[in-house]
C-alpha cells in the first residue's frame, strides 16, 4: 500500500512537471522587449526587429485592462491615433510578447492610421495568469477584448484581430464566438491544433508523439482544468464566416507551414487569403519579404472595405 502511494505521488509529480514545463508561466512583467532569440533565422534580422520594436515603444499609449472569465485581470495597451479609425487587436505567441510578434503588423496600422490594442494574453506580461492553454482559454480573453472595443468606441466600430502565432491560433479558435463587428482575421504562422502543435514540437525533440501528447494532455486536465482538445484552429474556422488572412513562412522549424494550409481549406468564409513565404522562419514572413506581406495585407483589407 505505501508503494503503491509512493508511486502514485511519483506519478503526479512527474505530471505537474511536464505541465510546468508545457503550460506554466515564465514570463515577467519586466521582460526586455528588445531581446532578440540566438537563432540564427531571428540573428539575421536583428537590426530590424529591433526597430521595429522601438517604432512601437516610440508612440503614447494608455495602459487597459479587463476581467477574464475566470476572473484574472488581462492587460494591455491602447493606441489611439486617429478618432473613428477602425481598431486592430493584437495578439502575440506563446511565451513572448505583442512587442516583437505584432512589430510588423503595428507599422502596418499606424501607416494607415488604425488605432491599435495589443493585449498581453493571460500567463504573460501584466496580466495576471499561471496557465498558458494555448488558445483554449485565450479564445474567451480574445472575445472579452472585443467587447471593451465595442463598448468604448462603439458597435459601429469595425474591428480587426491579427494574431502571430499562439496569438494566431487564439484568434482563429475565437472566430465562431465572434461578432459581426470583427470584420477580418490575421493570421500568422498559427497551429491547426493544439494537438498537432505538441505532437509537432515532440517530435522535433526526438520524442515519441503519442505518448507525449498523452501525457501532457492528462497534465493539462488534471493541473490546467483545460482540455487541449476541446477546441482547435480548425473545427472553429469550420463554422465562421469571418473573413480570414493566413500567413506563414515556409522554412518555419516550429510550426509547420502545412497547418496554414490546413487552416485555409478549413476556413469557412467565402473571403479568405494564403500568403506563404518562401525562406522565412517562424514569425519571420513580415521581415523576410514585407512587400509581399504588405500587398497581401492591403489586398485583404479592399477584399473586406477597410481600405
Amino acid at each position: 500500500m505505501i508503494y503503491a502511494l509512493l508511486i502514485l505521488l511519483l506519478l503526479l509529480l512527474f505530471l505537474y512537471l511536464c505541465f510546468k514545463k508545457a503550460f506554466g508561466r515564465t514570463s515577467d512583467p519586466d521582460d526586455d522587449p528588445r531581446g532578440v532569440s540566438p537563432n540564427p533565422q531571428y540573428q539575421q534580422y536583428k537590426d530590424r526587429i529591433l526597430a521595429l520594436v522601438d517604432n512601437i515603444c516610440s508612440y503614447p499609449f494608455e495602459q487597459v485592462c479587463i476581467k477574464s472569465d475566470d476572473g484574472l485581470e488581462l492587460a494591455g495597451k491602447y493606441y489611439q491615433l486617429r478618432p473613428g479609425a477602425p481598431v486592430i487587436i493584437m495578439f502575440h505567441g506563446y511565451r513572448s510578447m505583442a512587442y516583437r510578434d505584432c512589430s510588423g503588423v503595428f507599422k502596418l496600422a499606424m501607416e494607415l492610421g488604425y488605432n491599435m490594442l495589443m493585449p498581453d494574453m493571460r500567463a504573460h506580461g501584466l496580466s495576471q495568469g499561471r496557465v498558458i492553454s494555448m488558445g483554449i482559454k485565450e479564445r474567451y480573453d480574445c472575445l472579452r477584448w472585443v467587447e471593451y472595443i465595442s463598448h468604448r468606441l462603439g458597435e459601429d466600430t469595425p474591428i480587426l484581430l491579427a494574431g502571430c502565432s499562439m496569438g494566431a491560433s487564439t484568434i482563429m479558435m475565437s472566430a465562431q464566438l465572434l461578432p459581426e463587428q470583427v470584420k477580418g482575421l490575421i493570421c500568422d504562422c498559427g497551429y491547426s491544433s493544439v494537438k498537432g502543435m505538441i505532437r509537432a514540437v515532440a517530435g522535433k525533440m526526438h520524442i515519441p508523439a503519442g505518448p507525449a501528447y498523452f501525457v501532457l494532455r492528462l497534465s493539462a486536465r488534471l493541473f490546467g482544468a483545460f482540455d487541449p482538445e476541446s477546441c482547435s484552429a480548425l473545427s472553429s474556422l469550420a463554422k465562421s464566416r469571418i473573413p480570414v488572412l493566413i500567413i506563414h513562412g515556409e522554412d518555419d522549424r516550429l510550426v509547420p507551414c502545412a497547418m496554414a494550409r490546413e487552416n485555409y481549406e478549413a476556413s469557412a468564409s467565402d473571403i479568405k487569403m494564403l500568403l506563404t513565404v518562401p525562406g522565412a522562419g517562424h514569425g519571420l514572413s513580415f521581415l523576410a519579404d514585407e512587400k509581399k506581406y504588405r500587398e497581401t495585407f492591403q489586398d485583404f483589407l479592399k477584399k473586406i472595405g477597410l481600405l
